[in-house]
């Protein structure tokens, strides 16, 4: 019980990052140790040694779950000179500090070491990946990115080629080369949305693993990105703010934004006419930020003239505007109301009634609106038929 009680305490120290005092234990019942979730990292540990493991007496073990990727352990203590020396899974002994090869020896190793004493020691496990390479690529059509690793022997042939979609080397032809530890990569026009790239060759000779090694680099592909700016022709209409609306598409979400003015928002309200600019980044490498421009002008149109008009009952009248040259659009209401006609002239419906009616037109200028004219048509009467007299 109080075994288990140790180890489960190890356990979540471990996961949290911590330090922690614990009590040796035989090869049968280790410490454990979890780094199946980084193929890079460190972990110190205080303990007693006084187990028996790998024919060896007054002893401590721990058992070392590693990640897929980690190539080399090491271990080392404080008060322990490299004199004395530890073991992977009881093999040969390996001096203290001087990393391990343990490719090849499973998903969980075991660390020993036996010394005699049973003073507290700080141990430290750190678990190595030998070879690295760059990170997964997001590139747009026709922008560069690369693609380089390191702990490669640079004195073998370090290869490259694509291997998913289609077969072995089908997007070669993307690379500038296909040998060396760096390369670029420049994906055409309609690239297919991911390929992966091998990378192979040689652990370096100053690694614990001198052996082959591969490993695999991802580019994914994205259409360029575009942007535009709505409304197409911006105008402070008789001193009203206008908003500006970056519109970006294609590249790779989501998108950065900065204004002229040194705004980061997708729209931007402003008062001055003038021109404005936006430069929008998404989330790809190798080609910047692509920009817009805008002019917003200012405008505050001439409300139309159109003269008043006369008809008689049962006829329909032409209501013309005169200036100042339109576009004009024509309405029943001073406000809102019914949009009748865009043209020039109206013609009204026929009157069925004497009267007064009114009906009003505005015109629009640099996407802005005039107040509206009234136009009056005064509806008569049809005159009397004169009499005649014998």
């Amino acid at each position: 019980m109080y075994d288990w009680y140790i180890r489960v305490c190890i356990s979540v120290c471990l996961l949290l990052g911590l330090n922690y005092q614990c009590y040796a234990q035989s090869c049968a019942t280790p410490i454990i140790v979890d780094f199946s979730n980084k193929a890079d990292t460190t972990v110190t540990i205080a303990a007693d040694r006084n187990g028996d493991c790998c024919g060896g007496q007054n002893c401590i073990s721990f058992s070392v779950k590693v990640n897929p990727f980690t190539d080399v352990i090491n271990f080392g203590a404080d008060q322990i000179t490299s004199a004395s020396s530890y073991t992977v899974n009881c093999k040969s002994p390996t001096p203290m500090g001087t990393p391990a090869c343990i490719s090849g020896q499973g998903s969980t190793i075991l660390i020993t070491f036996c010394k005699v004493g049973g003073n507290a020691v700080n141990y430290t496990i750190t678990a190595l990946k030998g070879t690295t390479t760059s990170g997964n690529l997001n590139l747009r059509w026709g922008c560069t990115g690369t693609m380089s690793v390191t702990g490669y022997d640079p004195t073998s042939t370090i290869s490259w080629k694509s291997i998913y979609p289609g077969a072995a080397g089908a997007y070669n032809s993307y690379l500038s080369a296909t040998s060396g530890a760096s390369v670029n990569v420049t994906p055409p026009t309609n690239a297919p949305p991911y390929i992966d790239y091998q990378v192979s060759g040689t652990r370096a000779q100053t690694s614990a693993c001198n052996m082959a090694v591969s490993d695999t680099i991802r580019v994914y592909t994205y259409p360029p990105l575009t942007v535009g700016i709505t409304p197409t022709n911006p105008a402070i209409c008789s001193g009203t703010p206008v908003t500006l609306t970056a519109n970006p598409t294609g590249g790779s979400p989501p998108y950065s934004y900065l204004w002229s003015n040194g705004a980061t928002t997708s729209s931007i309200t402003v008062s001055n006419p003038g021109n404005y600019s936006v430069s929008v980044k998404d989330q790809t490498t190798g080609c910047g930020a692509v920009t817009a421009q805008t002019t917003v002008n200012a405008a505050t149109p001439v409300a139309p003239t159109a003269p008043p008009v006369s008809a008689c009952i049962g006829n329909t009248a032409i209501l013309t505007a005169t200036a100042p040259g339109g576009p004009y659009q024509w309405y029943d209401a001073a406000t809102n109301g019914n949009l009748l006609s865009t043209n020039l002239s109206y013609t009204t419906p026929t009157f069925t009634a004497t009267g007064t009616y009114t009906y009003y037109v505005q015109t629009t200028n640099t996407g802005c609106t005039s107040t509206r004219t009234p136009v009056t048509v005064t509806v008569s009467p049809k005159p009397t038929k004169p009499g005649i007299s014998l």
